[in-house]
């Protein structure tokens, strides 16, 4: 089992941060919203914290996706290395929880 976890100001959250870190099916999320710098830094924390499992930083965040299912909760969608990591890890599962303040928001995986 491994657990990663990270926090980040929303204040410096900046849709050109969006669109550098995310895929389409998060924008097309994070767009829904009128204040999308709460999403974009549960964007941010999520991916951060994957990648602090997968224990490789060279893994880019488009191979990271932070989706939600249909009551709206987030779960990890890995593509190419991230997944292909994962596998090497002998690890079978990836969960996350987010939450955001005004401020402040942080994200924690674990993966078994």
């Amino acid at each position: 089992m491994k657990v990663g976890i990270d926090s980040e100001q929303i204040s410096r959250m900046s849709e050109r941060l969006l669109n550098k870190i995310s895929t389409t099916n998060e924008r097309e999320y994070v767009n829904k919203f009128k204040n999308k710098k709460p999403h974009i830094a549960s964007l941010w924390t999520g991916k951060e914290a994957v990648i602090k499992v997968l224990g490789e930083k060279s893994i880019s965040f488009l191979e990271i996706e932070i989706l939600h299912d249909f009551n709206g909760a987030p779960y990890v969608n890995l593509l190419g290395r991230a997944k292909q990591r994962l596998a090497e890890l002998n690890l079978k599962s990836i969960e996350i929880s987010i939450t955001h303040t005004k401020t402040v928001a942080t994200a924690i995986v674990l993966a078994q």
